[in-house]
């Protein structure tokens, strides 16, 4: 297949290392294409362009940038209806992570017709290419209303080695921001307590 992953974190990143090591082509897409050269060095991605290129004939699409850029950078990447599009994201702000925004919804509502698919937003970069846990595949979980977007992820996720589990519906991306809090609080320690958004 071919992936355009939008965004060159870490996150970004190491989803773009794993693809292209399990011999999908993988493109970055960026508003400044020569910015993004350490990623493709990094990941072994065949190279970097704008929206429109990256997007041109892509099977999936990823978005992997911060939250707080999310809805500017969907409304510059055109009209997304019937794609395939990843959502990674966590709902971080300056004041932390707001465990009640569904992100998939609202990515939803910036691209109508987009089939979206939420997964990866809780794990952490460094096992994005290093998935095995002694000897066992570690899980992703995946949620979204559209089966067959869903069938396609799942199978971008076994081809990176990971076991990838059907979550439920876009009504479940809430659940899997909510599962991050409770990760992040086992693997922090309890002297650094993820930050979460008190109402």
């Amino acid at each position: 297949m071919k992936i355009a992953v939008i965004g060159t974190g870490r996150m970004g990143t190491g989803l773009a290392t794993g693809l292209a090591r399990a011999g999908h082509e993988v493109v970055f897409g960026s508003r400044d294409p020569e910015s993004a050269n350490d990623a493709v060095q990094a990941s072994g991605a065949s190279g970097a362009s704008g929206y429109a290129e990256a997007l041109d004939g892509a099977d999936v699409i990823v978005l992997a940038v911060p939250w707080g850029a999310a809805e500017q950078t969907v409304s510059q990447l055109g009209d997304l209806s019937g794609r395939i599009v990843v959502d990674i994201t966590n709902p971080y702000g300056p004041g932390g992570m707001d465990p009640d925004v569904n992100t998939t919804e609202r990515i939803q509502g910036w691209a109508p017709g987009a089939r979206l698919v939420k997964g990866w937003n809780h794990v952490y970069a460094q096992n994005l290419t290093q998935p095995d846990v002694d000897g066992q595949a570690s899980s992703v979980f995946l949620a979204g209303d559209d089966v067959e977007a869903k069938d396609a992820v799942s199978s971008l996720a076994r081809d990176m080695g990971f076991d990838p589990v059907d979550a439920g519906g876009t009504e479940a991306s809430l659940a899997l921001t909510r599962l991050l809090t409770v990760m992040g609080a086992l693997s922090l320690g309890p002297d650094r307590p993820l930050k979460v958004l008190q109402r």
